[in-house]
């Protein structure tokens, strides 16, 4: 598994990094991605009111950076540790624990909003390490390709 940089066009014209996963070469919006997480492990203050909204939202675009970065982040995993060593302690059974993750219902943050707040952030831990691993062994700046929308 390689990862090659390419110019892609994104409708807000991001930084977008090309990740061969174990299927195809899948488009990352390196950008958005990285957003998203800082986003999720947005820390929160007691007694500020939390926007269930943009929580909602935040929820779904981790879960979709997440099941995106699965498949390339695992074929990379399995290419630099074919032993299984733990790569910043992800192990190899962790892949399937977050694909069952994804599967579970996800906490309301308008009901529940200090679960959604540790679910957020803890996913988006776990994001990170997947961007971290899907774009690895790519010299900083050939891991960004400026895209002009």
């Amino acid at each position: 598994m390689t990862t090659t940089p390419a110019r892609a066009a994104t409708t807000a014209g991001h930084y977008v990094a090309h990740i061969d996963g174990p299927d195809s070469t899948v488009p990352i919006d390196v950008e958005r991605i990285r957003r998203t997480i800082d986003d999720a492990k947005r820390p929160v203050v007691e007694g500020t009111p939390v926007d269930p909204d943009a929580s909602a939202q935040t929820m779904a675009e981790l879960a979709g950076h997440v099941a995106l970065l699965l498949g390339p982040a695992e074929a990379r995993y399995h290419a630099l540790h074919p032993d299984g060593a733990p790569y910043h302690g992800l192990m190899a059974n962790d892949f399937d624990a977050l694909r069952r993750r994804l599967e579970y219902e996800r906490p309301s943050p308008k009901d529940f909003p200090l679960n959604a707040m540790v679910w957020l952030a803890d996913l988006g831990r776990s994001c990170q390490t997947l961007l971290d691993l899907a774009t690895s062994g790519q010299p900083a700046d050939e891991q960004r390709t400026e895209v002009n929308a």
